[in-house]
């Protein structure tokens, strides 16, 4: 081999290859446009959330030792939630950014092949597209980094605005994002680029030629095998799930419609070549007939498959996560809901605020029987290493009559001295069970407690681990219980002694049973609400603009056809109606595969809830959030809409 041919095959980054790629990157940048934009909202997105992750580090390290016990967990429940708002962020960048990049590679096989026919190597077509992405994603990412870094502190800002903490959060050094996010971006385009690449440089020239025109949409082995993979996992996991439902419990089932969504999305994107072009013409079936845009509309994305399937992936990706998140969480508020109507006995609750005069009146009330504190008190629990959690110090005899604390396993009676009682979610988290013992510390005596009893979950009744009061007399005495659970005598009128007390409780709020149930639901949904706003918000803008630009790409790649069609008599504004029905099938079929993806995962969470519940004698409710989910729907088509029109408006070359 001569010196001239080593030096053509060098790497994308030196060599006569990398001088071309630069070159054909200026003269064809059109083609690298929609890739340069999501690639830069991917590294801003990822950078965003390594600021907001660092920042909790810097702030602890700027409290140091002064840092209180409030303090360091407000910002450890920052972290885990920045921590899931980071992987689905992560994932959905990842997923745009490397779904774009290949769908551009792969619209240019005409212009590969016919660098092949005119005898470059496989190998040179393969380093002349790499060394093209690199330079965009070169390019891309420190645009991408010089966005985020002034965008950390108005970020940070809105993070303590929206009231997630108290805390002026600190804005980590910069570099921190930019090692994360620039490396990370680049790495995702290259990869996005060199599938593709790989499968150009194995074509010959004459069948790249024969497939600009009509684009294959099998999938390709690896496609086979990571699509199965990803979907016969997910199977495996959901009848287990169903199976085994009384063991794992709801909250498995909830697990697993939060990480799942993922995993199918990918699956389903593996096989999306040959699949969502057919469901888009099953969605354009009723209307080919009538409308001749509509028609023609249909038969472009069974052709233009590649484009098709580029333009569904956000769209599919953010509708799958969004619905199941919150058809998942809505369904866990009913459950909760259920089992504190199938638990709780008192007929009233007292909202005391903490004032030890409010339980003296109502202890002294003529209609009261017994009245259950509800104390919550910090301990130190060791599981991998000492950590503070809050704990529920229980009256075993109130708490029986009021909230219905019952045992499952063990006996409830045995909860007194040095013991526990943990719920059964607790036991499957933290792998022990009846008779362990676990390790406590209270006010910094260290105790090791038996497990004497395995109750019921009833997150609003009582948390996953209860002391008996005794042993936590000290921290108990001075605190007054915030929440009463008021028992009436047999008979008494419960409308009533409701009256009665309000009457003589001017400063607390006295409710009957449901009505409290009724404020504690509605009370998580707003938390739920608040905690997908901060999860799926960053990731969700990304997608919206993902969605745009990808239909933009979709349109820009359509000009040839546009202009084909113009020719053989297309008005403009069948083309415009055209751009439009595209738009609606492929959104739509995006739409359809998400929506099955989060109705699969809600029954699943539905029947371990219907499981859970088996025996108390209460039906959870089904309360589906019907207008985030008509908002997902609207925004995608809104977009996807918006920009069809503005791509079918650029005059065809």
């Amino acid at each position: 081999m001569t010196a001239t041919a080593l030096r053509l095959v060098t790497g994308p980054l030196t060599g006569p290859m990398s001088r071309l790629s630069r070159q054909t990157v200026r003269v064809s940048w059109p083609a690298y446009l929609g890739a340069f934009v999501a690639l830069v909202s991917g590294v801003v997105l990822i950078a965003t959330t390594v600021n907001l992750l660092g920042s909790v580090d810097a702030t602890l390290s700027r409290l140091g030792p002064a840092a209180t016990e409030d303090q360091r967990r407000q910002l450890d429940d920052l972290t885990s939630m920045l921590g899931i708002m980071s992987a689905i962020s992560l994932f959905l960048a990842v997923f745009v950014v490397g779904s774009t990049f290949g769908f551009v590679v792969a619209t240019r096989r005409r212009e590969l092949g016919l660098l092949r026919l005119v005898g470059a190597t496989g190998g040179q077509v393969r380093r002349l597209v790499l060394g093209e992405s690199l330079a965009v994603a070169v390019a891309a990412s420190l645009t991408g980094c010089l966005i985020a870094t002034p965008l950390a502190g108005p970020v940070l800002a809105l993070v303590r605005h929206i009231g997630l903490t108290d805390q002026h959060l600190v804005a980590p050094a910069p570099w921190l994002a930019w090692s994360i996010a620039a490396p990370t971006g680049m790495a995702v385009a290259l990869l996005g680029a060199w599938r593709s690449s790989r499968r150009a440089a194995k074509v010959p020239p004459t069948a790249a030629l024969r497939e600009a025109v009509i684009e294959r949409g099998r999938p390709s082995v690896t496609q086979w095998i990571v699509g199965t993979l990803c979907l016969a996992g997910v199977g495996a996991t959901v009848v287990v799930a169903v199976i085994y439902a009384d063991r794992t419990g709801p909250l498995f089932a909830l697990i697993a419609a939060v990480l799942l969504p993922e995993v199918v999305v990918i699956g389903l994107m593996c096989f999306g070549p040959f699949l969502i072009p057919r469901v888009a013409g099953l969605l354009a079936r009723p209307f080919v007939a009538r409308d001749v845009a509509a028609r023609i509309a249909r038969d472009d994305l069974r052709a233009g498959v590649r484009t098709t399937t580029a333009v569904a992936a956000p769209v599919l990706a953010i509708s799958a996560i969004a619905s199941s998140m919150l058809l998942a969480l809505s369904f866990t508020a009913d459950w909760t809901s259920a089992l504190d109507r199938a638990h709780l006995r008192a007929p009233l609750v007292v909202q005391a605020e903490g004032d030890q005069a409010v339980l003296t009146r109502v202890t002294d009330h003529p209609a009261v029987r017994l009245v259950d504190q509800r104390h919550v008190v910090p301990v130190h629990l060791d599981l991998d290493g000492f950590a503070r959690e809050d704990v529920d110090a229980v009256d075993v005899a109130t708490a029986t009559a009021a909230r219905g604390l019952r045992a499952t396993k063990g006996s409830i009676d045995d909860l007194h001295g040095r013991a526990v009682a943990v719920s059964r979610s607790w036991t499957t988290d933290a792998g022990k069970g009846l008779g362990d013992r676990v390790a406590v510390r209270i006010n910094g005596e260290e105790h090791r407690l038996r497990i004497v009893a395995v109750v019921p979950d009833a997150p609003d009744l009582y948390g996953d681990i209860l002391l008996p009061v005794d042993l936590v007399a000290g921290q108990v005495a001075p605190t007054p219980a915030a929440e009463l659970f008021v028992v009436l005598h047999e008979g008494a009128d419960v409308e009533a002694a409701r009256a009665s007390l309000a009457r003589d409780l001017p400063g607390a709020t006295v409710l009957t049973g449901d009505e409290w149930i009724d404020a504690v639901t509605a009370e998580v949904r707003r938390a739920n609400n608040l905690g997908l706003t901060i999860l799926l918000g960053p990731a969700g803008f990304y997608a919206a603009i993902a969605v745009v630009n990808a239909t933009l790409i979709g349109a820009t790649q359509r000009r040839r056809q546009s202009r084909t069609l113009t020719l053989l008599g297309a008005t403009p504004d069948q083309l415009r109606r055209a751009a439009i029905w595209q738009a609606g099938f492929v959104t739509g079929a995006g739409l359809v595969l998400g929506g099955l993806t989060a109705v699969g995962l809600g029954l699943l969470v539905r029947h371990a809830i219907a499981t859970d519940l088996v025996g108390t004698g209460v039906s959870p409710a089904l309360t589906i959030p019907w207008l985030p989910l008509l908002g997902i729907v609207a925004t995608c088509g809104l977009l996807a809409t918006a920009a069809a029109l503005a791509g079918s408006r650029r005059p065809a070359p």
